[in-house]
């Protein structure tokens, strides 16, 4: 695989690992961000009291750590080639979940409304870097390492 594309790949899950990092060092406030956003279902109420007794955490902060996890994990694999389509796909899942409850700019007015249309944006351009790595996989992109056709 030509370097640039290896360095391309490396420096392109910064985001994502730093966002992992981000939520699993700061559970708390996260998990507040988050718990005003969504609300569990009445149907899996009892359910997640359960599993809040078993790990000692509310609900939004086992997501949230979940999340963290799940972003940190998907982005270091994805940098060392290894699961790269699949990786991708979890991660624009979780990009498209974070548009939709984080950025919620539609609801919003001034200011406030630019900085998440702008978030989201940014957002939705990681999504289309992602569906590059849907793409090419963890195959060695053929094109990039033919000679030129003379």
């Amino acid at each position: 695989m030509p370097i640039v594309f290896v360095i391309g790949r490396v420096v392109f899950v910064f985001y994502f690992v730093f966002a992992g990092l981000q939520r699993l060092m700061n559970i708390a406030a996260s998990a507040d961000f988050f718990a005003h956003k969504v609300a569990v279902p009445a149907a899996l109420a009892g359910l997640a009291g359960q599993v809040e007794n078993i790990v000692g955490l509310s609900t939004p902060q086992i997501i949230w750590v979940f999340a963290g996890a799940i972003e940190l994990a998907a982005g270091l694999l994805i940098a060392f080639n290894v699961g790269t389509r699949a990786m991708a796909c979890v991660l624009i899942i979780m990009t498209s979940l974070a548009i939709y409850y984080g950025n919620d700019f539609w609801h919003m007015s001034g200011s406030e409304r630019d900085e998440n249309l702008v978030q989201a944006l940014l957002q939705i351009s990681l999504i289309g870097a992602l569906l590059v790595f849907v793409s090419l996989g963890s195959a060695r992109p053929v094109e990039l390492d033919r000679p030129p056709d003379v």
